[in-house]
């Protein structure tokens, strides 16, 4: 590398470390790194004195060899003008240098302690991610390398594609919390939410290892997706072999394509692959049981009718007397399982709908093998209530039957008091980035939601469900 390409170098290496380099820059700058071992060393040179300034370990007494090794390579970077005296000024501000840091360890192409792993090829929503030194990075873009961490699709319209270097992609999506590390060897945990994966073949000695609360997933190459929540988890196998180990008592079953298992906390329960091809098309949730903890309080029909009754009596409506007149049928004909759920306040950033929305959220067959798959006759059926006139909107996860990726899909209706509304599949859209004729129909539906800015609605959902279809 000749004095001229040198010095070229060093200042696109300073500015990258500085976090001030362009996209075409810090492209420009990965593909030298890739072919050149020259230039490779001299970013390790220059990051070892960007780490050591951070520090502050140049005021603390040094060795000779050390100090002899701070000195040359301070002299490298005296060579390079003025970059070096910003970038110093810089990390003489403790809060100042602390951000830099940040944005550092977000962009790093290079480092003998975090290697870059994977790169994002789609994102969408308030994404956050949790890198290399506890590094909290929130804006994230398409084409950015990161090491290995956390990622937080933090918002209901929140999607993420990553790409490892091998090829194999993983995406997740709203309220997901994934982490991710390769050592050679894949390794994933999927804390809560989805995951749909298109996996290259794998080595047989290091398969990709996917862990969720209830189950390790080994997997060798394949297209997959999984849900998990603290107490169970579905994998669902499109393509290939996945082997399923239960955590809470070791228990191991081969998942092949066209199947699926699901591992409980609950040793006594089944786990076993079958088929899953075998699709559904209606569903109607369990209020109770189907709820996403934190999106949606359930309050049973019977305490329900103790409010309103209550409420009756202090308003002065009804008296005690009258109570078995105008709610003793209703009272004689409650199921214990009849009740409401209640949207429930949850802070969000960066979402299109606010910062603060009312949502109600309800797994989709989480307990079943059996998937339910939206064709052009599906209609979701939704009952319920709002306190004030507003606009709702009713949206649907929904996983890929020939590409393992999970998408989001909305569709908005204004209601009034009490409401019973009926919704064609063909009517969702997707949330962001996919626009024209792009629909869920053939797609597998994982969650539905309903929500809305307005905090005075106080929107309450009665019933939901897929009515069934002649196909």
């Amino acid at each position: 590398m000749n004095p001229d390409n040198s010095e070229q170098w060093q200042e696109l290496i300073q500015r990258h470390l500085d976090g001030i380099a362009s996209d075409e820059e810090v492209k420009k700058l990965s593909e030298k790194l890739e072919s050149c071992s020259e230039t490779r060393s001299l970013y390790l040179k220059l990051q070892q004195i960007h780490a050591i300034l951070l520090n502050g370990e140049l005021e603390e007494s040094l060795t000779n060899d050390s100090e002899h090794r701070v000195l040359e390579l301070t002299s490298i970077l005296e060579r390079s003008n003025r970059v070096l005296r910003k970038r110093r000024f810089l990390f003489t501000l403790g809060a100042s240098a602390a951000a830099i840091l940040a944005i550092v360890g977000s962009w790093c192409l290079w480092s003998s302690r975090a290697k870059r792993i994977v790169e994002i090829t789609s994102i969408q929503g308030a994404v956050q991610w949790t890198g290399d030194g506890g590094n909290v990075i929130e804006k994230l873009e398409e084409g950015q390398a990161l090491t290995g961490g956390t990622i937080e699709a933090r918002s209901v319209d929140s999607f993420v594609e990553l790409r490892f270097r091998d090829g194999s992609t993983v995406s997740t999506s709203g309220g997901s919390v994934l982490t991710i590390a390769d050592d050679g060897q894949k390794k994933l945990y999927l804390r809560s939410g989805v995951l749909s994966a298109d996996v290259e073949k794998q080595s047989a000695e290091r398969p990709m290892i996917v862990i969720t609360p209830t189950a390790r997933l080994e997997i060798m190459g394949t297209r997959f997706d999984v849900m998990a929540n603290p107490e169970r988890s579905k994998v669902s196998v499109r393509q290939g072999l996945v082997r399923a180990v239960r955590l809470s008592d070791g228990k191991s079953v081969k998942v092949a394509g066209g199947h699926s298992a699901i591992a409980s906390t609950d040793v006594q329960s089944e786990f076993l692959s079958r088929r899953s091809d075998q699709a559904v098309h209606a569903w109607k949730a369990n209020l109770e049981q189907d709820r996403k903890q934190g999106e949606g309080e359930f309050v049973s029909a019977m305490v329900s009718l103790r409010i309103e009754i209550r409420e009756a009596l202090k308003s002065g409506k009804v008296t005690r007397e009258q109570i078995p007149e105008f709610y003793g049928d209703r009272l004689a004909g409650i199921v214990e399982t009849d009740g409401i759920l209640k949207a429930q306040p949850k802070q969000v950033v960066r979402s299109k709908f606010g910062n603060v929305l009312q949502i109600a959220t309800l797994y989709v067959n989480r307990d079943k093998l059996n998937p339910v798959v939206l064709n052009d006759q599906s209609v979701f059926r939704v009952q319920g209530k709002v306190a004030a006139a507003t606009e709702i909107h009713v949206g649907i996860g929904a996983f890929g039957t020939t590409r393992a990726s999970a998408g989001r899909f909305i569709t908005s209706r204004n209601v009034a008091g009490e409401f019973d509304l009926e919704v064609p599949a063909s009517q969702f859209r997707p949330f962001r980035g996919r626009g024209g004729d792009f629909s869920a129909i053939g797609m597998e539906v994982f969650v539905w939601f309903c929500l809305t800015s307005d905090v005075n609605a106080k929107l309450e959902i009665a019933s939901v469900e897929l009515k069934p279809t002649s196909n």
